[in-house]
């Protein structure tokens, strides 16, 4: 008999409740971080460089990615020879969660126009399939540049990689 407890000794339990919360809110944390991650690479093959004046972009505090969306496309239409396999029209512009139409792109412009506000330094990456026509893509440039921004990356594979070596 204890003289602490009268019924007698305690048996030492462990109370999983709180590993239980952590282990869900991690569980959402890592769905959410996969969602956002997942929005920001649309899927296109973008062009090989033939003679590249590159540099590493590596990790940026503050950036913006901005993708110019192909029409959609089989991805077994564009295996092999047919990567160009596609009318070349852009469907809309995607930049992180929003998505633009890309005949309107004001909503684009205002958007950047913010992001150039909140990050003076701030780096914007443009993206585009290598099979859209430039009359798609010089639009987002210029609403881009509308934004205030002069400087754009743009993104292409390096010459020893390509589509197949990225994963897309």
């Amino acid at each position: 008999m204890s003289k602490v407890f009268k019924k007698g000794a305690v048996a030492p339990e462990m109370n999983m409740t709180p590993l239980i919360d952590v282990v869900f809110q991690l569980i959402i944390f890592f769905m959410l971080v996969n969602d956002i991650v997942g929005q920001e690479a649309v899927q296109m093959i973008v062009p090989q460089l033939t003679d590249p004046k590159t540099r590493e972009v590596g990790e940026m505090e503050s950036r913006v990615v901005v993708n110019i969306a192909p029409s959609p496309y089989m991805p077994g239409d564009r295996k092999g020879d047919n990567v160009l396999n596609t009318d070349g029209r852009a469907v809309h512009v995607v930049i992180g969660l929003e998505q633009f139409d890309i005949d309107n792109l004001a909503g684009m412009t205002a958007f950047l126009q913010d992001f150039k506000a909140k990050s003076p330094d701030g780096e914007v990456l443009l993206r585009a399939d290598a099979a859209l026509r430039y009359d798609n893509v010089q639009p987002v440039m210029m609403a881009i540049t509308a934004a205030g921004i002069s400087k754009i990356n743009l993104v292409a594979y390096m010459p020893d990689k390509g589509p197949e070596d990225q994963g897309q």
